[in-house]
């Protein structure tokens, strides 16, 4: 008895070196997080509570939620967030469809896929600032190349406004971003493709199923996790998206493309109101928390955790 009682001290101690080396190992990592992440995270909570205007700071003081009932009885803010779930629900909805495309062809192999891949992985190997300018100038109403190909071939007669048009302009940012993140979509899909066993198919076959019946029995089942996963974090990632749309509309034309993201931007370094702008990325940081707590119940139904 003594010498089991002895066995299970020693077990106990070297699970516990083994958790503090462990923890050892974490450590600069944990730090970075609390750094980079924890603090700023913290600080723009608190600062949502403050009334800090830097162009007047005789002003700051402590107000609550006095920010919070002032954005939420304010017109602006569920249009600034129809906006953003409209740029980002399209864009997401191109990105995770065309990129499914584009995996499904380059994993045929057909002549000159590796031409085709080249192609696609252009706008990935773009900086998003250097894109949403080149597509800036491309869309422009009097010299873009877009206007002038489409008057040449005969689809249009006058240059459409494309960045100048409410709808127009958000139809613009919403491709554009679009363009911009495929690659990396169809990168994703073609790898979840390749795991798939090709004896499936083959099986498929044997029993008379024809490519849509292959596609909506194996394929589409068995990238359903991916497309899931892929799908929430390119939502969650054009949802916080700035550049692109900063640098083709600035926001405009009389707001059209002000996505909430570009409002607490405005809000901060133009009105120099940080104090709102703090309680607006608050609410963002909410959104987006509900966001990934509902996809971490679908990967639960999948099984996944």
């Amino acid at each position: 008895m003594f010498t089991l009682v002895k066995k299970l001290k020693v077990v106990g101690i070297l699970r516990r070196r083994e958790s503090l080396t462990g923890l050892l190992f974490i450590l600069p990592a944990l730090l970075v997080l609390c750094v980079v992440v924890f603090y700023p995270l913290t600080w723009t909570f608190w600062l949502s509570l403050q009334e800090k205007i830097l162009i007047s700071p005789v002003n700051d003081q402590f107000v609550g939620l006095a920010h919070f009932q002032k954005i939420f009885t304010d017109a602006n803010l569920w249009k600034y967030i129809w906006i953003t779930l409209v740029f980002t629900i399209s864009s997401v909805a191109i990105k995770v469809v065309f990129g499914m495309i584009g995996a499904l062809l380059l994993h045929q192999n057909y002549p000159g896929t590796k031409v085709y891949w080249s192609l696609f992985t252009i706008p990935w190997l773009i900086p998003s600032v250097v894109a949403a300018l080149i597509w800036r100038w491309m869309l422009h109403e009097q010299f873009g190349i877009i206007n002038q190909v489409l008057i040449s071939i005969g689809v249009i007669d006058t240059q459409i406004p494309w960045l100048s048009r409410e709808f127009l302009s958000l139809v613009s940012v919403i491709v554009v971003d679009a363009w911009v993140g495929l690659p990396f979509m169809i990168i994703v899909c073609l790898a979840g493709l390749k795991t798939i066993p090709e004896q499936w198919y083959e099986a498929a076959k044997v029993d008379g199923a024809n490519s849509l019946q292959q596609f909506s029995n194996i394929t589409l089942p068995s990238m359903k996790t991916i497309l899931l996963v892929m799908g929430t974090l390119s939502f969650i990632g054009t949802f916080n998206s700035f550049n692109i749309i900063y640098t083709m509309t600035g926001g405009g034309p009389i707001n059209a493309t002000n996505t909430l993201v570009i409002y607490i931007y405005r809000t901060a370094f133009t009105q120099y109101n940080f104090g709102l702008a703090s309680a607006l990325a608050v609410i963002t940081f909410m959104i987006i928390s509900i966001i990934v707590i509902y996809y971490r119940r679908l990967l639960d139904r999948e099984g996944e955790f």
